[in-house]
């Protein structure tokens, strides 16, 4: 997939719903398993505590995976590696958090398997060392539960692949009845794309309907020429689908899914806005993500 200028926000657990859900699951089994985290306190505490853990983790889940989905460098990565490599950014934010968190717990009575930094006669000289260790303990919680946050959207993905792409079906060729030795390059003919200027190539970005004429956007322009959506559907079934009952759009130059009310529209990397039919939506959103709160 070639890379591309901008964002490429393309994942569903991206949203904070799900995010919000998700933590709760993950608390509501932490605080049943018995995970005290150290602390002899009341389990109200133990879930607060846990409660903030979460709340700081997934935010910089969240916030990593913006930052890393704009930086062209790794806009492009797996979703595997690009989570994997949010959630160490998230146990480095989380590290001082947790240690901040597990001071003023002792400053307040409360036990946890940590010494009081400001008690120890070298003064606060060890809080690199203990920025460390702690860092040490919520980094492959943090890379677990990053990469599990992908597991819905993978699984989406994984039943979208299995549908196949909808297309106009392909008409029949017709055959000359006065040389039936001559092969039959009909069809071949009447196709929209080979009157397409050369100067244009054929790296195509999206196609649009236009009465009797389909204007074809490519990485080098656009022109309006003579023919039928459906040849540039028939011809290109495997780069890319119907969104819309006027446009095209090529699979791998889609830069974002974003939310205008109750409709969708496709970005484009050469900018343009492709609406997205009511009955094509839950597809469009399954395959490419929604992230409705940041491109609203």
């Amino acid at each position: 997939m070639r890379v591309t200028e901008g964002a490429v926000i393309r994942f569903g657990f991206l949203e904070p719903s799900y995010l919000l859900a998700a933590g709760f699951v993950l608390l509501c089994t932490f605080v049943s398993v018995g995970s005290d985290l150290g602390l002899q306190a009341p389990v109200m505490l133990i879930g607060l505590v846990w409660a903030l853990h979460l709340a700081v983790g997934l935010a910089s889940i969240r916030l990593g995976v913006i930052s890393l989905s704009r930086w062209s460098a790794t806009a492009r990565w797996p979703d595997l590696a690009l989570l994997s490599l949010a959630g160490l950014f998230a146990s480095i934010v989380l590290a001082p958090v947790s240690l901040v968190i597990d001071q003023w717990l002792l400053a307040r009575g409360i036990d946890t398997d940590d010494e009081f930094l400001f008690a120890k006669e070298y003064g606060l000289s060890g809080i690199p060392e203990d920025l460390i260790e702690e860092w040490t303990n919520v980094v492959g919680p943090a890379l677990l539960v990053a990469v599990m946050l992908g597991l819905p959207s993978w699984w989406a993905r994984r039943e979208v692949a299995r549908e196949p792409t909808l297309a106009p079906p392909t008409s029949a060729p017709t055959t000359s009845p006065s040389d039936d030795s001559t092969p039959d390059t009909s069809n071949k003919d009447r196709s929209c794309l080979q009157r397409l200027p050369a100067a244009l190539g054929t790296d195509l970005i999206a196609a649009r309907s236009e009465l009797q004429y389909v204007r074809i956007y490519t990485t080098k322009g656009d022109a309006l020429i003579l023919g039928a959506l459906k040849d540039v559907a028939e011809q290109r079934q495997s780069d890319g689908q119907i969104v819309h009952r006027s446009w095209w759009v090529s699979h791998q130059y889609v830069r974002m899914l974003r939310r205008r009310g109750t409709r969708y529209v496709l970005i484009l990397v050469n900018g343009l806005e492709v609406p997205v039919s009511r009955r094509r939506q839950q597809a469009m959103i399954r395959q490419f993500g929604a992230s409705t709160t940041l491109n609203s």
